[in-house]
């Protein structure tokens, strides 16, 4: 699918946060979306527009960088946001009761996502890499939830 879509370039914040709500708009209940990409790449800022397009208050949304978990509910849709920096390569996120958010119809976004040594049932992977000029170069999703790739299908614009 990745090799079909290419990557979005995003050259300002407005615009990461435009793909993250288009983003939030297809994901269901159950979802998994691993975020990989180095420090101040965007992944926070993306998830802020998945919160948009679920609904959720974007200016509740924070790096869970110290705290590991932060939970977002709007109505019945509830997004778990979790980052894995401080655990390290190799963190085991069953300790983060992942499973568990996912069962019970969360949908669960992960920061550091390539930490997890153990990768649920094919994750969505989203990788940010920051261009020379310090745009975003966001890449579609590999994996699971072929649904999200439809985020990629249009030019995004601040």
């Amino acid at each position: 699918m990745s090799d079909l879509i290419a990557a979005v370039r995003c050259s300002t914040e407005l615009e990461t946060l435009a793909l993250g709500e288009r983003i939030g708009k297809r994901v269901q209940p159950g979802d998994l979306i691993l975020l990989s990409g180095q420090l101040g790449a965007g992944k926070t800022v993306l998830v802020r527009g998945i919160a948009t397009g679920m609904g959720i208050d974007p200016a509740v949304v924070r790096s869970p960088t110290f705290v590991l978990h932060h939970v977002y509910r709007a109505g019945p849709k509830v997004l778990h946001h979790l980052d894995l920096y401080r655990l390290g390569p190799g963190a085991d996120i069953r300790l983060l009761d992942i499973d568990e958010m996912l069962e019970s119809g969360g949908v669960v976004v992960v920061e550091w996502g390539e930490h997890a040594s153990r990768k649920r049932d094919s994750p969505a992977s989203i990788s940010i890499d920051i261009d020379a000029d310090g745009a975003r170069v966001i890449s579609p999703p590999e994996g699971a939830l072929e649904r999200l790739a439809g985020a990629w299908e249009h030019e995004i614009r601040s």
